[in-house]
């Protein structure tokens, strides 16, 4: 049956990202199919840590692991005794996410610095851990998130869409790095979201931004989890180096 695809049962899986909605969404729905399935924060401070944890308490399993996404040490670190815990490692998905919104001239070198590390360097140094070993195992699953605006760009995100637009292409990179060794590389990139900082009020028929999505909703992230499941199974065995647009039609309108 064609149901079996997508079953990842016996799957060993790390969720770099977990305590953000859309991490935790991807983690229960990679564990629903039936996924093993470890947990790491994106960064040390307190909500992160805690928001982490309570994704590892879903899932009912091990204890998820406190790091810094943006540290290449932690984030190695993090594979590593990932791989180690769980036998093997088959499926990472990189879900760090930190947005800013700000015009260019008011972006500090330290904040530009930082984004671009939270949110492309991270994807990067998961990869580099986790992509040669998978190669060598002959089977991998790479799913990195990005975001829509990692496509077009917005005025007074330039950090952001430049940090999530290295994270589009680097993944089309790998994807052919490592496409003759069993290891895709595919990104997931949503556009707005219930919880988008600064979104305002969904519900509100005056809200400037849902005004040019053409579905007039935000995203959800139970919304994002399935395409996941689908990313990291058997049936997407000949997809890599695909971005997928989660994006109520946003991208096809503007």
């Amino acid at each position: 049956m064609a149901v079996e695809g997508f079953d990842l049962t016996g799957r060993k899986a790390l969720v770099i990202g977990a305590g953000c909605s859309a991490g935790r969404a991807i983690a229960l729905a990679l564990a629903e199919a039936g996924a093993d399935v470890a947990t790491a924060s994106s960064g040390r401070d307190n909500a992160d840590v805690a928001s982490t944890t309570e994704t590892a308490r879903l899932l009912g399993g091990r204890q998820a692991r406190q790091i810094d996404a943006a540290s290449s040490s932690e984030v190695r670190d993090a594979v590593e005794g990932a791989t180690r815990d769980l036998g093997r490692l088959d499926i990472l998905v990189n879900a760090v996410d930190l947005f800013l919104a700000k015009p260019i001239d008011e972006i500090s070198d330290a904040e530009w610095t930082r984004l671009l590390t939270a949110n492309l360097s991270s994807a990067f140094f998961a990869c580099r851990a986790a992509g040669p070993p998978m190669a060598r195992q002959g089977f991998g699953r790479i799913i990195n998130v990005a975001s829509g605006l990692g496509e077009r760009g917005l005025p007074n995100c330039s950090a952001y869409c430049a940090a999530k637009g290295g994270v589009l292409n680097m993944t089309r990179a790998l994807a052919q790095e490592w496409a003759a060794n069993g290891v895709t590389v595919n990104v997931i990139a949503p556009a707005w979201m219930e919880d988008t900082p600064g979104l305002g009020e969904i519900d509100s028929e005056s809200n400037r931004l849902l005004r040019f999505i053409p579905m007039r909703r935000p995203g959800r992230p139970d919304e994002i989890g399935p395409l996941t499941v689908y990313m990291a199974s058997d049936s997407a065995g000949y997809l890599t180096g695909r971005a997928v647009f989660v994006d109520g039609g946003l991208l096809a309108h503007l």
